[in-house]
């Protein structure tokens, strides 16, 4: 059984190399009315993440605009996360708004997926689904960890279908993944939730 859509406070997406082709994929399937917020962390220079956003907001039925400070999570709209920042989360239980911030430099990644994972998992408790796609590195596995420990849900990219089967292989490895699926099946498998 995966998640219910009923239980879903917020889906999380994080992605490296290949992701802007693979997130625009994904994100094209989910219908006007996807009743759940959707964040997404791809690793992308500051300069890069306006024009992304646009991009993506013109191809999808959802809403999908560069996260501000204080954006509320809001059912049907998709928040990306400002290249070079990392993104948090934090409010209460149905009133989750968003966050940016400089944070250490010993992150290797701005945004990192780890950390917007793990802001996630603390503050929506087994009403996050976390999702992996495709890039280079590992970022992602210990988000991905925090998430399964706070019985949230997470699914990641298979290998034939990654650019670089590094983030998902990361995260598939450490046994963490609740679905492995093809690129083309993940928004589908969004959009069909129930």
């Amino acid at each position: 059984a995966g998640p219910r859509l009923a239980d879903l406070e917020v889906v999380v997406i994080g992605a490296s190399t290949g992701g802007p082709v693979a997130l625009q994929r994904v994100l094209t399937q989910l219908p006007a009315g996807f009743p759940v917020p959707v964040l997404v962390v791809q690793h992308m220079p500051a300069s890069f993440t306006p024009a992304f956003a646009e991009r993506l907001n013109e191809l999808c039925q959802v809403r999908v605009r560069e996260a501000a400070e204080n954006d509320l999570l809001r059912p049907g709209e998709v928040l990306l996360a400002p290249g070079g920042r990392h993104l948090g989360v934090r409010g209460r239980a149905g009133a989750l708004c968003v966050y940016t911030y400089e944070g250490a430099s010993d992150h290797f990644y701005k945004p990192s997926v780890d950390i917007a994972f793990r802001e996630v998992a603390e503050l929506a408790p087994r009403g996050a689904l976390g999702i992996v796609l495709t890039g280079m590195g590992a970022d992602g596995a210990k988000g991905a960890q925090a998430l399964k420990e706070r019985g949230c849900w997470v699914w990641s990219q298979d290998e034939a279908s990654s650019v670089i089967y590094g983030m998902p292989a990361a995260v598939a490895k450490a046994g963490l993944s609740d679905q492995v699926l093809p690129l083309d099946e993940v928004g589908e498998a969004l959009a069909h939730l129930r």
